[in-house]
């Protein structure tokens, strides 16, 4: 298919130039195929009645596109809209994109810069005169691309124009999360009031604790915003001491932030901490149940190496608080090479066998930080259910569904990283038992899709692995989310004995939530509205466009 991009190309220099022109024809192709997908939807019988559904058509077809690429929902979505657009309002954009002469990555570009014009006429001149452009439209900054997209906007439509201060005038909160640290950043535009309020807080809270806690005060006033989080009225102190009155952890806040791990970290933390037996505080740490010492070894089964020593956790634990220790014992200009070189390889660290745990639904934490939450957190045993018969009702107990939950981690629908809103039956109760081989967990869209949604079918088997087919019969896999951190987690539980055929999906959506209005009509309201904002900075620029004689 695209063999024509690549016939010539000898030189490696050549074939890079190629081969970028072959992928962007193959995004662009891509593309028109979801339009497509889109497209067949909208004209399936009865999808006006489903565009008003909570899981509506365009739902529906990012899920089946999130499935077959491994894609998360909010990506899918942006594919999609991008997809329509150049279909349906940019079509000469869209031949160039298909001769792979530009990127993707500019053709978002594109896309977002042009949405707030209506006028056909301005869209098809927009289009017409943006094609030629992108003939010769060489290497532009990002800032250079955006401000040549506005200029031909403001030429034709000066109410579409995307403006800086809409951005500005925007207020919210938005947590960057460190997989391998196990830190957050946290960025807040909040109103003047808010932000002194905020600071006012965080101080206070800080200075709850006593004089020993190792803390700085940067260090307490960060904890202090996680404190805030769980509705916290102090700071728990970590001096450790026995006799400490700030040591005590608050009441829980209504906030429960569970994170699993295995007893080697969290027990270290425990035992380390006062008072470790006072109540949740919004943090549950859930040690993994040892394996059954009553169980003896096959007769030929090898036994397997000595585990490595933990190190000193506890220490590990500690050094993640007060001022860091100097790098070197003098200036580094008193240092000589080799003085230098023997002093940075004095200490290399210290290994910790010790397993890292992670927040369901969220990143993988170092052992040492686990340790430092245990000491602060109300631990629960996470039960295997094993062999174990199903449960005779429909809802699972608290043991099977925290074991579910931690097992799959987060959204069970390929592609999808959601947290888990609901525990679904693979098979319906009561034609399928209650017990973890027929349990997933799914996020309350997904979970609506796998319920109404014609066409779609999943396999569950008993290591907790999925199987899931869209209305095209392609199917897709999802593996629990624990599968490599915690293994044990996805060992074969009791297979799955069906009662009988459960009956056809109810898919008339008699009780399928339903929207206020269709996507659509929110989406020219959104346009409409940001129109409306930009209206007087648009008149008064088309005033003083005007010459004066």
């Amino acid at each position: 298919m695209f063999e024509r991009f690549v016939s010539g190309a000898t030189t490696p220099g050549e074939r890079v130039r190629a081969y970028a022109r072959v992928e962007n024809a193959a995004c662009a192709a891509r593309l028109s195929a979801m339009a497509d997908l889109l497209e067949r939807a909208y004209a399936a019988s009865g999808s006006a009645q489903r565009e008003q559904w909570r899981c509506d058509n365009w739902s529906s077809v990012c899920a089946q596109i999130g499935a077959a690429q491994t894609l998360t929902n909010g990506m899918v979505n942006a594919l999609l809209t991008n997809a329509v657009v150049l279909r349906d309002r940019l079509p000469e954009v869209a031949a160039v994109f298909a001769e792979g002469l530009i990127t993707y990555l500019l053709v978002r570009t594109i896309c977002q810069r042009t949405a707030l014009v209506q006028d056909p006429a301005a869209l098809r001149a927009i289009d017409a005169e943006l094609a030629e452009q992108l003939r010769t439209w060489g290497a532009k900054s990002l800032s250079q691309t955006d401000a040549d997209i506005d200029t031909l906007v403001l030429r034709h439509d000066p109410y579409a124009v995307r403006r800086a201060e809409e951005v500005v005038r925007t207020t919210g909160v938005t947590v960057h999360t460190d997989g391998a640290t196990g830190v957050a950043h946290v960025d807040a535009t909040v109103t003047a009031t808010d932000g002194a309020a905020f600071d006012r807080r965080a101080d206070l809270l800080a200075r709850t604790v006593c004089d020993r806690d190792p803390r700085t005060l940067d260090q307490r006033r960060a904890a202090a915003l996680g404190a805030m989080g769980f509705g916290w009225d102090r700071l728990p102190c970590m001096c450790e001491g026995p006799d400490c009155d700030a040591a005590a952890r608050p009441p829980a806040g209504g906030v429960v932030i569970h994170v699993i791990a295995r007893e080697d970290a969290v027990g270290d933390g425990m035992n380390c901490a006062a008072g470790a037996a006072t109540p949740d505080p919004g943090q549950e740490s859930r040690p993994l149940a040892p394996p059954d010492p009553e169980r003896e070894p096959a007769a030929d089964a090898v036994s397997p190496p000595p585990k490595p020593s933990t190190g000193h956790l506890s220490a590990q634990r500690r050094a993640l608080t007060g001022e860091p220790p100097p790098l070197l014992s003098k200036p580094l200009r008193d240092h000589t090479v080799a003085e230098l070189m023997a002093e940075l390889s004095a200490g290399p660290g210290e290994f910790s066998a010790a397993s890292p745990g992670i927040i369901v639904g969220g990143p993988v934490l170092p052992a040492a930080v686990v340790a430092q939450l245990a000491m602060h957190a109300r631990s629960t045993r996470l039960i295997l259910p094993g062999e174990t018969s199903p449960e005779p009702r429909y809802r699972p107990s608290r043991a099977l569904a925290d074991f579910v939950r931690s097992r799959d981690l987060t959204c069970r629908h390929p592609g999808c990283t959601r947290p888990i809103d609901d525990l679904d039956h693979t098979i319906p109760y009561p034609w399928g038992p209650t017990c973890a081989s027929n349990l997933a967990g799914y996020c309350r869209h997904h979970h609506l899709l796998k319920t109404f949604w014609p066409g779609w079918s999943t396999v569950q088997y008993p290591d907790g692995t999925i199987v899931v087919t869209d209305p095209d019969g392609q199917a897709s896999t999802s593996y629990p989310g624990s599968r490599l951190l915690f293994p044990e987690l996805s060992e074969p539980t009791a297979p799955v004995r069906e009662c009988a055929a459960p009956p056809p999906k109810l898919s008339a959506g008699l009780t399928m939530p339903k929207r206020r209005i269709t996507r659509m009509q929110a989406r020219r309201q959104r346009v409409e509205a940001e129109r409306q904002r930009n209206a007087p900075w648009a008149e008064r620029y088309v005033q003083e466009s005007v010459p004066a004689f």
